[in-house]
């Protein structure tokens, strides 16, 4: 009820000050995304939900990293539990009530795929610069049917900024609370023929303490985080056609020291061609690229009797490589739109862990193939009919295992699986009037098991061991739909609604192995649980999400956005008891509000509130592991001193709210940051 109350309370208020509202030249031009349906295509003609953040938007944020931008849309849950000192794997982004896995949505950076075949998840998190962005598109729904694998949240695309011939960039440094600094460059220009592209940017933040009171040990130490971002982009023109070359390299140290002290380090180097060329009345374009990946990690306990980190725990080296390959036609011809691709993708990982008594050892591989065909057809000036289906095969091999920690050494190779999905989708746009637009789409969705959850057995921080799962299906949703409007009654004004469901099959979780399931290999140290990735049965999905963005004047603007979310286990033969249980991390309501003050003569004021209900940790809806509800505020402002030159203050967590999104930690108390940047 408290939830009601608030979202009514917050949706009266902006609708009150749209009466006030003032009108404003139309001068807007028409907003197009690539995502829905991989071609240029307005958003009034879309049947699917999509929310864009412009870069004008992003620079109000003031925002830290890319995740916090996606913070603030409708349908969008982040979990980065320890602030800025939680690694870019650790940090998840779930879409309209998936769960705690990023896996489940998939991730763009212009069009390429940031999902890892290793895992699933994405390492960028932390380490990609926010001031390099142009915008963000997400499309939200079963997106399968163009995108292949964990495209069943929806899809996220971060654009980057593009060479223009108006040469331009941009300086910033800030610093502030928990020893926290972050410098950023980019520059960009273009002449008729060539473009450049280039961007660095560095972050070092040394945390705070996420225990409370006496949980909290003298010994000790705040987490402390370090990244470096660099790319270099080219744009090559060769009359109609454009060549791309890109080069990012990322890297991020991690130290953290508590009952153990472990040191990691995750380097990324990652290249990247495109080429697009008209030929006739058919746009032809390719993508390619290699991602190599290399994280290490080294453990030490905490020692009493030295009062060092001087016990040996164990180290581990993961190099990771990727491929891909995207080709893809469009072509207009009467009132239709096709576009057919292909998508191809190799990822293989080489996994050692080495202790005291032997090494353990694992790899595998993962081939992925794929086409798809999208038709849009417009009829008439109202109706607008989309349709498409893609085949997705894969196969996971070359996997091995190498154990001799204990006697008797153990090797030997997990079998090839292979798996195929076709996925189709549907969707319908009506014209109801200039200003609203109804909207449905139905759609299917697949997630390939990973070889981190096939093949790899090893420690997952000092209380628990992963044990691989080579049976492991691939997660399935069979069907998923959304239908919904959207208005803009006036220039100041846009509504969204949209109501969804899905159904989940053979939906994967971590379970938490009984000493009977343990195979006799592994022994567990005293109080260390063994958790396997399993498939669990079916889970049921459906929500309501609510929008509204409002120009009240030339300076004042307002968005609100509510979730209600009910994500609950239907199905679950092995364990019954959790059957009608909320599936984890999944809010049954989420509120999100802005309100944004732009006054070049004076200065800019964003305030931005995020309130999200109480959620469960674990399948099980264990109470003592209760997320409870919780409401933060932050408050950015910023002024121009001199022509291009602003200087900016954010205060985030203003009221200093203690909240939780992991069981054991506290999130970040107030924090405080104080920049400048200079714009050309």
């Amino acid at each position: 009820m408290k939830q009601f109350k608030l979202v009514l309370c917050l949706f009266t208020l902006i609708f009150a000050f749209t009466a006030f509202a003032q009108a404003q030249d139309a001068g807007e031009l028409e907003r197009t995304v690539v995502t829905a349906t991989q071609t240029e295509t307005p958003i009034e003609n879309l049947p699917v939900s999509v929310t864009v953040i412009t870069k004008n938007d992003i620079e109000k944020m003031h925002a830290k990293t890319v995740d916090d931008v996606l913070n603030k849309a409708a349908g969008i849950n982040v979990r980065r539990n320890q602030g800025l000192s939680t690694t870019g794997s650790h940090t998840t982004v779930a879409m309209r009530g998936t769960g705690r896995e990023t896996a489940r949505t998939l991730f763009l950076k212009d069009g390429v795929p940031l999902n890892t075949t290793y895992i699933g998840s994405v390492n960028f998190w932390s380490t990609m610069s926010v001031d390099n962005i142009e915008k963000i598109e997400i499309v939200k729904g079963a997106s399968s049917a163009l995108y292949g694998s964990s495209a069943m949240g929806g899809v996220v695309n971060i654009i980057t900024r593009p060479a223009k011939k108006k040469r331009e960039g941009s300086v910033s440094l800030e610093g502030g609370t928990f020893d926290t600094y972050i410098g950023n460059a980019r520059f960009s220009g273009a002449t008729e023929k060539y473009g450049l592209r280039v961007a660095a940017g560095h972050k070092r933040t040394k945390g705070y303490e996420y225990y409370e009171g006496d949980k909290w040990k003298d010994y000790y130490h705040t987490p402390e985080n370090e990244t470096t971002n660099a790319s270099i982009g080219a744009d090559i023109f060769l009359g109609e056609s454009l060549l791309k070359l890109d080069y990012e390299y990322f890297l991020e140290d991690s130290l953290t020291r508590t009952t153990s002290k472990g040191d990691g380090e995750a380097k990324n180097n990652n290249y990247m061609l495109g080429y697009n060329i008209p030929i006739g009345k058919i746009d032809f374009s390719i993508k390619s690229w290699y991602f190599d990946y290399s994280n290490t990690y080294e453990k030490h306990k905490y020692n009493k009797a030295t009062g060092a980190y001087d016990k040996f725990y164990y180290t581990y080296r993961v190099p990771k490589d990727e491929y891909g390959l995207m080709l893809q036609a469009i072509s207009e011809f009467g009132s239709h739109r096709l576009t057919v691709g292909s998508d191809l993708k190799w990822g293989e990982c080489d996994s050692n862990y080495s202790y005291e008594t032997g090494q353990r050892k694992f790899s595998g591989k993962q081939d992925l193939y794929s086409v798809f065909v999208n038709d849009e057809i417009l009829i008439g000036d109202k109706l607008i009919l989309s349709a498409g289906v893609r085949y997705d095969s894969w196969k996971n091999h070359s996997g091995d295992y190498y154990d001799d920690t204990k006697a008797p050494t153990k090797e030997g190779q997990y079998p090839e699986k292979t798996d195929e999905a076709l996925s189709p989708r549907a969707g319908v746009v009506y014209k109801l009037t200039e200003a609203t637009k109804l909207r449905a789409s139905f759609g299917t969705g697949f997630r390939a098991p990973s070889p981190y959850y096939l093949y790899r057995s090893g420690y997952h921080g000092a209380s628990r061991f992963d044990l691989a799962n080579p049976e492991l299906e691939p997660e399935k949703m069979p069907w998923s739909y959304d239908a919904g409007f959207d208005m803009k009654p006036n220039e100041n004004l846009n509504l969204t609604f949209t109501f969804y469901q899905s159904q989940f099959e053979d939906f994967m979780t971590s379970k938490t192995l009984d000493a009977s399931e343990v195979p006799p290999w592994y022994t567990p140290e005293p109080g260390q649980t063994v958790v396997q990735k399993v498939n669990v049965g079916k889970v049921d999905i459906y929500g309501v999400e609510a929008g509204m963005e409002v120009t009240f004047n030339r300076r004042w603007s307002a968005f609100v956005n509510h979730t209600y979310n009910v994500s609950k286990i239907k199905e679950y033969e092995e364990k019954p008891e959790v059957v009608k249980n909320y599936l984890d991390h999944s809010p049954r309501h989420t509120t999100k509000l802005g309100f944004i003050y732009d006054n070049p003569e004076l200065f800019t004021l964003g305030i931005y509130l995020t309130n999200v209900g109480s959620m469960f940790y674990d399948m099980e809806n264990t109470d003592s592991k209760k997320l409870d509800a919780y409401q933060v505020v932050d408050l950015k402002i910023s002024r121009e001193i001199l022509k291009g030159m602003e200087l900016f203050l954010t205060l985030d967590n203003l009221t200093d709210e203690k909240y939780k999104q992991y069981y054991t930690t506290y999130n970040p108390p107030f924090t405080a940051m104080l920049g400048a940047r200079y714009t050309f």
